[in-house]
C-alpha cells in the first residue's frame, strides 16, 4: 500500500525523519513523500495514487486559522505548511482515505475540521505536572496517556494506558465538530482524537513512530492499522474501476430553483429549512449540496437517478395539469444542465448508456419521477415522459393519488392500485419504465408487484424488520418482490435505518446484509435519498460513498456480491423492464 507523508519544511527543503519512513516500511507500507506545495491538481494527482495518509510532526500552526489571536509566546509557525497540510487533508478526507495524524498532524486534523488548539501549554495548562516537551529520547516513553475503551484507537493498541512520548507545544482544545477526544494524559490535556462518523481519521499527540522503529509493538500496530485500512481503500478503489455503480435515489433537482449547476461544485446555499422537512425556527439554513459530478468523482460513483420530485397537492384537472408542466420543466431544466456539462455528465436511458459513459470518463444521469401525481390524469403522460428519457416513475409520494395509496398520510382511498394506477402500470411495461413501489402502501405494492409483467423496485427504502416505519418494506413484500426478480435499494435515510435517528454506514449495511439474507444477493441495492433528506453518519454524500463499499468489504462481500449491490441488480431489472 502505497502511504503519503506529508513533509517538513526546513530552508527550502520537503523532508521528513527516518522514523516515520521506517514505521511505514515496518508495517507493511510503502511510503511516498507529498512534496511541499499548494497546487490544488499537484495535490489531486498525488492523491489519486495514494491509498493512505499520515500527517507528520513539526511547529506551531498560525492561530488566525481557527480564529484566534496569535498567543505571545508562538514565535514561530510556517503559514505555507499550515495551508499545505490543511488542505492535503480536506483533500484526503474527502476521498475517504484512511488519515493519521501525528503530534502537529493530529492538531491540523482538528484544526482543518473547525476544532481549536491550546497555543502555549506552559502557560495555558499551569497546574500541569507534566513536561510536554520532554528531554529524553523520542523512543523513550515519559508520561501515562488513558485510552477510551470504547474507541477505535483502544480496538488498535489493546490497552487502556499508554506510556508515550511528548514533543508538543501546542494541544487539541476544543475537539472539532464529528471527531471526539480518545486518549488524555493526566494532567487532561487531549492526546488523540478520531472520527465519530465510522471514518478511518485517527490523531495522536505523540510520537508512535520513534517508538515503532524501537520495537515497540503497540506503536507499531498503529501503523499496521494505517496500512490495513490502506489495502482496504485501495480494493475499494480497484472494485469501482471495474464495476458499475448506481445510485438509485437522489432529489437534487429540488435545488435547480437556487440556481445550482450539477456539473460543478456550488458553493454553500441559504434555504428554507421546509425544503427539506428539517424542523427549526430559523427561517434559512445553511445547505450544501450532495450530489454534483466532482462529489461523484471523489466518490467513485458512476450513476445516479436524479429525479422529479412532486409534492403531492390538489386533484382538480387544473392544478393536475399544472403539475404535469411542472415535472416536464424539472426535466427539461436536468436534461439542459447535463447538455452544458457534457465533458464530463451524460444522460443514460440504458445500461449501455452507462457503460458507455464510463468507458468515455463521464458520469451518468439517469432520469426518474418521484410520485405519480407527476402524470396528472392522463395516460398519454406515460409516454411523454418515457420520450423525455425517464426511467422510473415512483407511484406516489407521501398521501393518495389519482394512481394508487401511499404508505404514508393515506386514507386508503383505492385499497391499493386504482383502476387508473393498473393502466399506468401496464403502460410503464409497455414503454420500458420501472415501476417503483418506494412511497406505496403495502397494498399498493403488492397489487403493482402482481400486476407488472416485469420486475419491480424500491429505489430508496429499507427493512421493517430492522427499523419499523411505514416507509419500510416488509418481509412478505420484500419475498414478493424478490419473486418476481425485483430489487430492494437500501435508502441512507437515518430514520428509516433506525427509529433513534442516529443511523452510520454499518446500520445502511445491515440492512443490505438483512435483504441478502432474507432474499438473496440478486436483491439488494442503494438508493441514497440525498438532497432529499437522506445522509447518515459516515456518508452523507456522494463523495462518501466508498464508505459503504469498505464496510461491505470488512463484512467479507465478494467483489462480485458488490458488483450486484451497487448496480448490477438494477441493470438486470431495467435490461429485462426495456428489452
Amino acid at each position: 500500500m502505497l502511504i503519503g507523508l506529508s513533509v517538513n519544511h526546513k530552508e527550502g527543503l520537503s523532508c521528513i525523519s527516518n522514523a516515520y519512513v521506517n514505521a511505514v516500511i515496518k508495517a507493511g507500507g510503502a511510503p511516498v513523500l507529498i512534496p511541499l506545495t499548494n497546487d490544488v491538481p499537484v495535490l489531486e494527482n498525488i492523491l489519486s495514487k495514494i491509498d493512505g495518509l499520515i500527517l507528520s510532526g513539526g511547529g506551531d500552526i498560525y492561530a488566525p486559522l481557527f480564529n484566534e489571536e496569535l498567543h505571545p509566546a508562538v514565535e514561530s509557525y510556517d503559514l505555507e505548511r499550515d495551508h499545505y497540510d490543511i488542505r492535503l487533508v480536506k483533500m484526503a478526507a474527502a476521498r475517504q482515505m484512511p488519515i493519521l495524524g501525528i503530534c502537529r498532524g493530529h492538531q491540523v486534523i482538528n484544526v482543518a475540521f473547525g476544532g481549536s488548539l491550546i497555543q502555549d501549554i506552559p502557560s495555558q495548562v499551569p497546574d500541569s505536572k507534566i513536561n510536554h516537551n520532554q528531554s529524553e529520547a523520542r523512543e523513550i516513553g515519559a508520561h501515562t496517556v488513558s485510552v477510551s475503551p470504547d474507541s477505535k484507537l483502544y480496538q488498535i493498541v489493546n490497552k487502556e494506558h499508554l506510556f508515550v512520548n511528548s514533543f508538543h507545544h501546542q494541544a487539541v482544545k476544543v475537539v472539532a465538530p464529528d471527531f471526539e477526544a480518545v486518549a488524555y494524559a493526566e494532567d487532561g490535556v487531549i492526546e488523540a482524537i478520531e472520527s465519530t462518523e465510522e471514518k478511518s481519521i485517527l490523531g495522536v499527540q505523540w510520537h508512535p513512530e520513534n517508538m515503532a522503529v524501537a520495537e515497540n509493538d503497540t506503536m507499531l500496530s498503529i501503523f499496521k492499522h494505517v496500512v490495513n485500512e490502506a489495502e482496504l481503500y485501495r480494493m475499494a478503489k480497484e472494485i469501482h474501476q471495474d464495476i458499475y455503480s448506481i445510485d438509485s435515489h437522489c432529489d437534487t433537482p429540488l435545488f435547480f430553483q437556487f440556481g445550482i449547476d450539477i456539473g460543478k461544485k456550488n458553493p454553500v446555499l441559504k434555504i428554507n429549512p421546509h425544503l427539506l422537512g428539517v424542523k427549526t425556527e430559523q427561517s434559512t439554513i445553511d445547505y450544501q449540496l450532495k450530489v454534483e459530478v466532482p462529489k461523484m468523482q471523489k466518490g467513485l460513483l458512476d450513476a445516479t437517478f436524479m429525479v422529479a420530485y412532486l409534492k403531492q397537492g390538489a386533484r382538480d384537472a387544473k392544478t393536475s395539469q399544472k403539475t404535469v408542466a411542472k415535472t416536464e420543466s424539472i426535466i427539461k431544466e436536468l436534461i439542459r444542465q447535463v447538455e452544458q456539462n457534457q465533458d464530463v455528465v451524460g444522460i443514460a436511458k440504458s445500461t449501455d448508456d452507462l457503460k458507455r459513459l464510463k468507458q468515455e470518463g463521464k458520469k451518468a444521469i439517469f432520469i426518474g419521477i418521484e410520485n405519480g401525481y407527476g402524470l396528472g390524469k392522463d395516460i398519454n403522460n406515460v409516454q411523454k415522459f418515457a420520450d423525455l428519457g425517464v426511467r422510473y416513475i415512483t407511484l406516489s409520494h407521501n398521501g393518495d393519488n389519482d394512481i394508487c395509496d401511499a404508505a404514508v398520510d393515506s386514507h386508503s382511498e383505492h385499497n391499493g392500485l386504482s383502476e387508473f394506477g393498473k393502466e399506468v402500470v401496464k403502460e410503464m411495461n409497455r414503454l420500458g419504465i420501472m415501476v417503483d413501489i418506494s412511497h406505496t402502501s403495502e397494498k399498493t405494492s403488492l397489487d403493482a408487484v402482481e400486476l407488472s409483467q416485469y420486475p419491480v423496485i424500491a429505489s430508496h427504502s429499507s427493512v421493517k424488520a430492522l427499523c419499523n416505519h411505514p416507509r419500510n418494506i416488509s418481509d412478505k413484500l420484500m419475498h414478493a418482490v424478490a419473486d418476481k426478480g425485483g430489487v430492494i435499494q437500501i435508502c441512507l435515510y437515518t430514520y428509516f435505518l433506525r427509529k433513534d435517528g442516529k443511523a452510520t454506514v454499518r446500520d445502511a449495511v445491515d440492512h443490505i446484509d438483512y435483504v441478502v439474507k432474507t432474499v438473496g444477493i440478486d436483491h439488494a441495492g442503494i438508493g441514497s435519498d440525498f438532497d432529499g433528506g437522506g445522509g447518515i453518519k459516515g456518508v452523507n454524500a456522494a463523495n462518501e460513498m466508498p464508505q459503504v463499499t469498505m464496510e461491505l468489504l470488512r463484512r467479507g462481500y465478494s467483489k462480485e456480491d458488490i458488483a450486484k449491490i451497487w448496480g448490477g441488480n438494477l441493470m438486470r431489472v431495467m435490461d429485462i423492464v426495456m428489452k
